[in-house]
């Protein structure tokens, strides 16, 4: 059969297919990129109500005003990010489908994109989806795969449309320094670059504070979303902001002819969010996945593996010098514990793995490393 040209720039993402693997019964499945809680009390009864009161139809295409009117609150109050309204504010189908839009609006044939690797793989399928052309930036796992000085100097002689930001990050779990975010700008802004800012991850730091570009810099689209803070990837429900209200209204075109809008009752609950209730639940399991990180990290360490303790997210990125990541994995899996191998993420993930300890407990995480250090 013949297909659409556009369709061989896709491949199967492999977080999703390593993660169909990790199904089998006995498995300890670390692929994963969600945690084990459930959506706090309080979103699901006001999701719940907003069906009974029938809020079950279309709405408007960027979202719910009120929604809308909380992210708006949220980023000044949280991020200092002051010069936005809800027109420049979109809802859509989960983080994803927001990137989606926005590449798609910004980026015509042959552009080209700035990537960080290793990246989170979607990144670069959206990309080339898109018809942009990707400038990888080297990261390196001695360096805690935080920008360096070869980073910048790629960036700075990429003449790159758009450059995307990831903090606090997957694969890595890094969280970068406010400098470094500020150097990043400094380019994009002597560059004319638009910014891609994903933070998602954003309420899940240990060490260290968040910093968003977006308040520093007005051609960066803030994107967010309620699915790692609130425990909601199934519901699809993320956002972006822009202070250049004209990007935010190309996006809304396309949202409205693809996903018309978010689930309305999703929408209604995400506002119960905002909720100081909400936030005590995220505070709780960030208090648990810091537990995990330490307990993976204290056994990493003990097997002299090389990994940079990660500050956000809840991922690890060890790595394992020169054994071929793909087949460890494979190895791995047969042995009961599946990973996701770190060459997916980009070359210079070679060598890695990325361990979620968002869905695992203290017991699974440490049957998992015994495993590990058996066959390493």
């Amino acid at each position: 059969m013949e297909f659409a040209s556009r369709i061989s720039k896709l491949k199967e993402s492999a977080t999703f297919k390593y993660s169909a693997m990790a199904k089998r019964e006995g498995i300890i499945d670390l692929t994963i990129g969600r945690t084990n809680f459930d959506t706090p009390m309080v979103i699901k009864e006001a999701a719940k109500k907003a069906l009974d009161e029938g809020k079950v139809h279309y709405t408007p295409t960027r979202g719910i005003p009120e929604l809308r009117e909380k992210i708006v609150e949220k980023l000044r109050d949280e991020n200092s990010i002051s010069d936005l309204d809800k027109e420049r504010v979109i809802v859509s189908t989960g983080a994803k489908q927001i990137i989606l839009e926005a590449v798609m609006a910004l980026i015509n044939e042959n552009d080209p994109v700035a990537i960080p690797d290793p990246s989170w793989v979607s990144y670069e399928s959206i990309v080339k989806f898109s018809g942009g052309k990707i400038i990888w930036l080297p990261l390196s796992a001695e360096n805690g795969f935080i920008p360096d000085e070869k980073f910048f100097s790629v960036f700075e002689n990429s003449n790159s449309r758009l450059i995307f930001l990831n903090s606090p990050n997957n694969p890595t779990g890094a969280v970068y320094p406010k400098k470094v975010i500020r150097s990043i700008v400094d380019i994009a802004e002597r560059r004319d670059s638009w910014i891609i800012s994903d933070e998602i991850y954003e309420k899940l730091i240990y060490e260290g504070k968040h910093f968003s570009a977006g308040s520093i810099y007005p051609k960066c689209i803030v994107v967010n979303g309620f699915s790692k803070e609130f425990s909601m990837t199934g519901w699809r429900l993320g956002y972006a902001a822009c202070s250049e209200k004209e990007l935010i209204d190309k996006m809304n075109l396309i949202q409205g002819q693809s996903v018309s809008c978010a689930t309305s009752f999703a929408q209604y609950g995400a506002l119960a969010a905002f909720t100081e209730e909400a936030k005590k639940e995220t505070e709780k399991m960030r208090d648990e996945l810091k537990k995990r990180r330490d307990y993976l990290m204290k056994r990493l360490n003990e097997m002299d593996v090389l990994c940079i303790k990660p500050k956000g997210a809840f991922y690890t990125f060890p790595s394992l010098g020169e054994i071929d990541d793909i087949k460890f994995s494979d190895r791995l899996l047969e042995n009961g514990v599946a990973v996701i191998p770190g060459s997916p993420f980009g070359s210079s993930g070679k060598g890695c793995v990325r361990m979620s300890y968002g869905a695992a407990s203290i017991e699974e995480l440490k049957n998992a490393m015994d495993k590990m250090r058996d066959i390493k």
